[in-house]
């Protein structure tokens, strides 16, 4: 493929472009590999390959890297850390569905996000409880826990602790998921099971719709277990994570998001094992800062 060349193989480049987050706000996809759909092939190959301009001709490793040529193989999904010990992790990837559920779609399929603009990661509660059907342990082959972390895949997440100790993987970490609203496109989504009020001294007041759950020893274990995968997944592929935010962040119908127990137990210690940083005072649209009764360098009150 060279510079101005035109068709369809010049439009399924420049569809995979924007699927990993590359802008075309000129022309998009208009099959013309003009100056616009250059630069960006140039900028993908030079932050996730490493490789300079070329000319005249685009290296077929570039194009097989982005999906605008033939892949040999079908690429193998970024290997799991060891879990900590009492923790499981799930790899549920290989059962997402293609768009995925609360996902960004453009032509069919799950955008794919470019791995160098994801920096960080942010915390959710899932603000309610799981269970099953007898329908969906049917479809499990009967097996009661396999078809409660199935229902991760319906999360907007991409990763989701629940509180027996396992962590899932619904997603690709490169799935651009609706989890947190401004955060969106630069952050991984990690969700924990359960209703945790936004207070723990006022939970009648902060909890929604429900009595709240007891956050437990091995629920928090298996949240920090669930940052640290994400963590340690996502540098793998390229991705700078260096920061950790709390939904409430970018949103202020998510007041209680994720709540003080999960921020106190799982953010500071991220911040003091993985060295993330906490940006308590950052806010994006609407957000509001992470209060001081939840952290000793917040920013505000509740």
């Amino acid at each position: 493929m060279r510079y101005g060349d035109k068709g369809d193989d010049v439009r399924l480049v420049q569809q995979q472009l924007l699927r990993r987050g590359y802008k075309l706000p000129a022309w998009g996809a208009d099959g013309v590999m003009g100056d616009e759909s250059w630069s960006a092939l140039e900028l993908y190959a030079k932050s996730e390959l490493g490789k300079k301009s070329w000319n005249p001709e685009v290296p077929e490793e570039v194009l097989v890297r982005l999906g605008g040529a033939p892949l040999p193989v079908d690429p193998e999904p970024s290997p799991l850390p060891e879990p900590a010990d009492g923790i499981t992790i799930l790899d549920l990837r290989s059962e997402q569905t293609d768009p995925a559920p609360k996902s960004k779609v453009v032509g069919g399929r799950t955008v794919k996000r470019a791995p160098h603009t994801i920096t960080g990661i942010t915390l959710h509660q899932t603000a309610c409880t799981y269970g099953v059907s007898q329908q969906q342990i049917d479809a499990a082959g009967g097996d009661r826990e396999l078809a409660l972390h199935r229902r991760a895949l319906n999360v907007a997440c991409h990763a989701m602790a629940f509180r027996d100790g396992t962590v899932v993987i619904p997603n690709e970490l490169e799935s651009y998921i609706y989890h947190g609203n401004g955060l969106n496109a630069a952050t991984l989504g990690c969700a924990v099971a359960g209703r945790y009020p936004g207070l723990v001294n006022e939970p009648e007041k902060t909890t929604w719709g429900g009595e709240p759950t007891e956050l437990t020893e091995l629920t928090i274990a298996t949240a920090r277990e669930a940052v640290r995968t994400l963590v340690e997944m996502g540098r793998a592929q390229g991705m700078p994570i260096d920061y950790l935010y709390g939904h409430r962040q970018s949103s202020s119908s998510r007041r209680a998001d994720p709540a003080e127990g999960l921020w106190r137990n799982v953010a500071l210690w991220a911040q003091s094992e993985l060295g993330l940083k906490l940006a308590q005072n950052i806010t994006l649209g609407d957000g509001r800062t992470i209060p001081k009764e939840w952290d000793p360098n917040g920013v505000g009150s509740y």
